[in-house]
């Protein structure tokens, strides 16, 4: 993509070039535009070959966008085996003193309950979704998950 922003911006330098420096070369340019390109007759005999390359553009921006986007949503998936452990252990004792100060703190509980899941610790784990049960007990994540596992 961002090899087309750099054609495209380098197309439109090229063209301000000589609409500057080039009048006589403009004036063909815009002959060969009003020949080849508006003139009614010669879109009227090549309309299906221009369809195809429309077609085909579309599918190709179409097909670029949609890999793009699977590009970005890989980026955001973070796997547990690419974590460092001693990060989850600092992010656990956050989330301990975060519930030293707010202890019905729901979201704190979920995540430590999955903080306690990467680094393998089940029981922390199976205990913490209890507290969260415990709290609320129509929670959904909690219930899926003791269902799931234990």
């Amino acid at each position: 993509m961002v090899l087309l922003i750099y054609l495209l911006s380098l197309v439109f330098l090229i063209f301000g070039w000589i609409y500057y420096y080039k009048p006589a070369r403009i004036q063909k340019i815009n002959i060969f535009f009003k020949e080849k390109i508006f003139n009614d007759r010669y879109v009227l005999l090549e309309r299906k070959k221009i369809s195809v390359v429309f077609f085909l553009a579309a599918c190709l921006l179409f097909t670029s966008g949609f890999i793009k986007s699977q590009e970005e949503k890989k980026k955001k998936i973070i796997h547990a085996e690419h974590i460092d452990k001693e990060i989850i252990f600092d992010v656990i004792s956050i989330y301990n003193k975060r519930l030293s100060e707010q202890p019905e703190n729901i979201m704190t509980l979920i995540k430590l309950a999955n903080a306690y899941e990467i680094i393998g610790e089940k029981n922390r784990e199976f205990l913490t979704w209890k507290k969260v049960l415990a709290i609320d007990p129509e929670n959904e994540a909690a219930k899926e998950r003791i269902d799931a596992k234990y």
